[in-house]
């Protein structure tokens, strides 16, 4: 298989999380890694600016063949760079994907480029944590499950990448709490028992879902105060890897901003793949 990395074109700092989680995922699964950027198509005359257009690409080489030393240096075997030119950084890389029959793109994870993604990328995303990945490789994938389209096509991905590197499946469903009303309309120990008889009618279906997966699953039913208790009460270790569903209906501002995945993306402090609806089945994958 062949992870593609996003890889900034530009000489703005942005660090180095999403080269960490690549080498990380390639260790797990021994996949090749394509680190590709993309420098932007706006010159209506091809020789206007020349001199800047050469800059622009002397600088894309610099930084892709700083990368491919860093990815090399961090146990990766094959590395390969791509540059291309393209409208946008989004389309540049779903030609790149497309090029190389990439699995898996990975990416940082704050800016614009993986919300456009999630409406067009032809394969889940890796989303690397924003304080870096740590080293070795992926030793549990965790997976949202909340009974939805998106919850399946998430579990499709995560059961199979968890048989392929061999490590545990975790299935946790994640329950924020509200804060009470004030005044409680219908009572503190009413909102209780009404958030308590949820947890275990969801931890009874997540121990349904598991039942039907082949090995053995763990289950848990985070419970926390709104979603960034919620998302920390699960329990994370070094090596962990979240899995997360993702529709691709609808304007993108309610496919990915705002949406429950992004409030648990933005949450979570370890790597997550989203898995856009359709992605799931990508070749190459397990």
């Amino acid at each position: 298989m062949t992870l593609v990395v996003g890889h900034p074109a530009d000489l703005e700092e942005r660090g180095d999380a999403h080269l960490l989680l690549a080498a990380m995922l390639a260790r797990t699964a021994g996949d090749d890694v394509v680190v590709a950027t993309v420098t932007a198509r706006g010159f209506p005359d091809p020789r206007a600016d020349r001199e800047y257009r050469t800059w622009v690409a002397e600088v894309a080489r610099s930084r892709q063949g700083r990368a491919a030393h860093a990815l090399r240096t961090a146990g990766v075997g094959e590395v390969r760079t791509v540059a291309v030119e393209a409208p946008s950084v989004p389309a540049g890389l779903v030609t790149v994907v497309t090029q190389v029959g990439g699995s898996l793109l990975v990416l940082g994870r704050d800016g614009a480029v993986p919300e456009h993604l999630l409406r067009s990328s032809p394969v889940p995303l890796a989303l690397a944590a924003r304080a870096g990945s740590p080293g070795g490789r992926v030793t549990r994938v965790t997976c949202t499950w909340a009974g939805t389209d998106r919850s399946r096509a998430a579990l499709a991905w995560a059961t199979r990448a968890a048989a392929a590197w061999a490590v545990p499946l975790r299935l946790v469903t994640f329950a924020p709490d509200r804060d009470p009303l004030l005044p409680s309309e219908t009572g503190l120990h009413v909102e209780r028992e009404v958030s308590s008889a949820w947890a275990r009618q969801a931890q009874a279906e997540l121990d349904a879902v598991a039942a039907r997966l082949p090995g053995t699953t763990a289950t848990r039913v985070a419970r926390g105060s709104g979603w960034p208790g919620a998302v920390s009460a699960a329990g994370w270790s070094d090596g962990d890897l979240l899995v997360v569903g993702s529709s691709r209906l609808g304007p993108l501002a309610r496919v990915f901003l705002g949406s429950t995945a992004t409030r648990i993306v933005r949450a979570a402090p370890v790597p997550v793949v989203v898995v856009p609806r359709g992605t799931e089945d990508t070749p190459g994958r397990g």
